[in-house]
């Protein structure tokens, strides 16, 4: 019985493990110049965000063509955008290019509970990653810079989080099997 247990233990872990990934949002399939639509790789842009795939340095895309800027700079500081899950995501950095003078920060919020606040990088013509530096869950990501006009965004990254229904699901099915095991063990 021990070792159906533990081997029932390993099958939730690799389930859960499998469940969850990293994404990349790219904006690589988004093509000309426009707003890039709320939910779009798994974010709400709220109309923030334009995209643009025609060459201009030094706001150089990591992964080219398409890269993204913030259009709404008369509202800064409010570049933000947020996770599609309300449950929030892991969020692990992004790529910047642009002028040094924009030194980019994220604010990290969980809710309206600012979580945590990254690193600060000086974006150059050559993309750089600027990680978040936190592995807690947020549900929005204000992107700060003193020159919100003078930078790129590229490559957004976040690892998704299974939902909690979905493991509860998995734990009932997993719990079933180990009595079904047992039923059948004692008869």
């Amino acid at each position: 019985m021990r070792k159906i247990v533990i081997v029932s233990l390993l099958v939730l872990l690799v389930a859960v493990t499998a469940s969850a990934g990293t994404v990349v949002v790219n904006f690589d399939d988004l093509t000309g110049a426009g707003l890039v639509p709320d939910g779009y790789g798994g974010i709400n842009w709220s109309g923030n965000w334009t995209y643009y795939d025609s060459a201009q340095p030094p706001y150089n895309p990591s992964s080219p063509p398409s890269r993204v800027y913030d259009s709404n700079v008369a509202v800064f500081p409010q570049d933000t955008f947020s996770f599609v899950n309300p449950a929030g995501e892991v969020f692990l950095g992004a790529w910047f290019a642009g002028y040094p003078e924009a030194t980019i920060t994220f604010n990290l919020f969980n809710g309206a509970n600012l979580v945590w606040t990254s690193n600060t990088l000086a974006p150059t013509d050559v993309p750089a990653f600027l990680t978040s530096g936190y592995s807690g869950l947020v549900t929005s990501v204000q992107v700060l810079s003193p020159e919100p006009d003078t930078f790129i965004m590229d490559d957004v990254t976040y690892s998704t989080v299974p939902e909690p229904s979905s493991l509860m699901l998995l734990g009932t099915g997993l719990m079933a099997g180990i009595g079904a095991i047992r039923r059948k063990q004692r008869a």
